[in-house]
């Protein structure tokens, strides 16, 4: 049957319009999906999009598909290259089996081989010049293909393809502005212990002073966070935030990696590049492991931070940025500077404000508050319901030493949340190291710091009610009183 031009233009003009009513992919895709349908006269369909970093079909939509396909399809997702769909994708060509689709040795997956398909056309979807998924209709029984409905469903692939473009790009912008509003509300940093509030009140108050600051603690309590709550709370939250480990890039490397370079600066620098202080112009640089710099580039930051101008690698020209400076170390650079391995004077420059982040050890009020956030986190992340940690396993990771602090909480409860049963975290699924620490993880074993850990613990489990832990501890409330405030003057 032929169709004019005004119907062919009908049914487009309806896909387009699908395309442009909703913003959640998966209900534009299935709209999309049932229309093609109804207008091929054919039996089921399904959408593909290609996962970027598996490189896997990943099967968002599909219409009247036998459930072991779907099953099959679900459980082994299809590489590129791999049965008709992965060879549509992998090979930017259309695919059309007339008859007999399923004997056809292109089709490698039993389940597919078993369905008996007649008729089969696969359409790679694309953008910008590059394959993003596939669409698929099929049917079970003797089909005779309409050229000019055939015409249709690939004009219908353009409309398709931006959906699923506009969405990816909707869901980028989504998460990035999720991000600045968690950071905006100072909810990335937990914490309802008095050093951690004292921190929180520092961050408010120096978020917006363009001097240079200094955050000092160990390894893995949490200085990036507090750099980005800083930034993302300040007046420069709409401008670049970088970070930089300076541990972590070779020290040859790191001097062109933070000022740039220009064309034939040396060997492999075949165009101009800009470094990262230039990226951040406006925003936030984040020095990480700050003692990390060799002294020749320390000395070349120090210019920098006298004069806001620096020479890129190779040039002549100064180049002027205004950037905010947040530098890190979990060393004690007084020490370093006595010991002439960091420069005195690169250290009063950055030590402005300085800010002390306090190991986990000694914020345990705060483990039951991380340990929520994480398991929520991880729900999220692997699937899981977990509701609680039991009361157990709660003391025993209040008590731990943490030497890896909130790095090796967010793991420890990771862990804890892939083999936890029932909903709830029991001392099972805790680490071993955690559950039954050796004498020589506690690093005091004083009567006095045994006393502060057991107060601290019972204060938790009743959610900071001093008046029911001195009913527990059996002791008066003025003498509970009077310890927790000597514990927190030693700190």
């Amino acid at each position: 049957m032929l169709h004019n031009g005004s119907d062919n233009f009908c049914i487009l003009y309806d896909i387009a319009l699908t395309v442009s009513k909703s913003l959640d992919l998966k209900t534009t895709l299935n709209d999309v999906l049932g229309k093609i349908i109804s207008f091929m006269k054919v039996d089921a369909g399904i959408i593909f999009i290609i996962d970027e970093k598996t490189m896997e079909l990943v099967p968002v939509i599909s219409n009247n598909i036998s459930e072991e396909i779907i099953r099959d399809i679900q459980k082994n997702m299809m590489k590129l290259g791999e049965c008709v769909c992965g060879s549509v994708a992998q090979l930017d060509q259309e695919i059309v089996i007339l008859e007999k689709a399923s004997q056809d040795p292109r089709f490698t997956r039993e389940p597919q081989r078993r369905a008996g398909i007649e008729f089969y056309a696969g359409l790679p979807l694309k953008s910008q010049g590059k394959v993003i998924g596939v669409l698929c209709v099929i049917t079970l029984a003797p089909y005779k293909v309409d050229e000019d409905l055939l015409d249709i469903m690939r004009a219908a692939t353009v409309p398709i393809s931006l959906a699923i473009e506009n969405s990816k790009v909707f869901e980028s912008v989504k998460r990035e502005a999720e991000e600045k509003l968690r950071h905006f509300g100072y909810e990335g940093i937990l914490g309802v212990s008095p050093k951690m509030t004292k921190v929180i009140g520092l961050v408010k108050k120096v978020k917006d002073v363009t001097s240079s600051i200094l955050v000092c603690g160990e390894s893995g309590t949490g200085k990036e966070l507090i750099a980005r709550a800083i930034h993302f709370n300040s007046l420069r939250r709409e401008k670049p935030f970088v970070a930089v480990n300076c541990a972590a890039i070779p020290e040859n490397l790191l001097e062109s990696e933070l000022f740039g370079y220009m064309k034939g600066a040396f060997t492999g620098a075949t165009i101009e590049k800009k470094g990262l202080l230039e990226t951040a112009d406006s925003g936030t640089i984040f020095l990480d492991e700050v003692d990390a710099m060799s002294r020749n580039l320390q000395a070349k930051l120090l210019r920098f931070l006298q004069s806001k101008t620096f020479f890129k690698v190779g040039g002549t020209t100064p180049v002027s940025v205004d950037v905010r400076i947040v530098a890190a170390t979990n060393q004690d650079l007084e020490e370093t500077v006595k010991s002439k391995d960091f420069r005195e004077d690169l250290y009063y420059r950055l030590n402005v404000i300085k800010i002390s982040l306090p190991p986990l050890k000694e914020r345990a009020e705060d483990i039951p508050l991380l340990a929520r956030y994480f398991i929520n986190k991880f729900n999220k992340k692997l699937g899981k319901n977990v509701r609680k940690i039991s009361n157990e396993a709660m003391g025993k990771m209040i008590t731990y030493p943490w030497p890896g602090n909130i790095r090796e909480l967010e793991n420890a409860v990771e862990r804890a949340v892939v083999v936890a049963e029932a909903g709830e975290i029991t001392l099972d699924d805790v680490p071993t190291e955690i559950a039954t620490p050796s004498c020589s993880s506690r690093k005091d074993l004083s009567l006095e710091s045994v006393e502060k850990e057991h107060i601290l613990h019972v204060l938790t489990l009743v959610g900071g009610s001093k008046k029911m832990a001195s009913s527990l501890l059996g002791v008066d409330f003025s003498t509970l009183w009077r310890k927790l405030k000597k514990y927190e003057a030693a700190h």
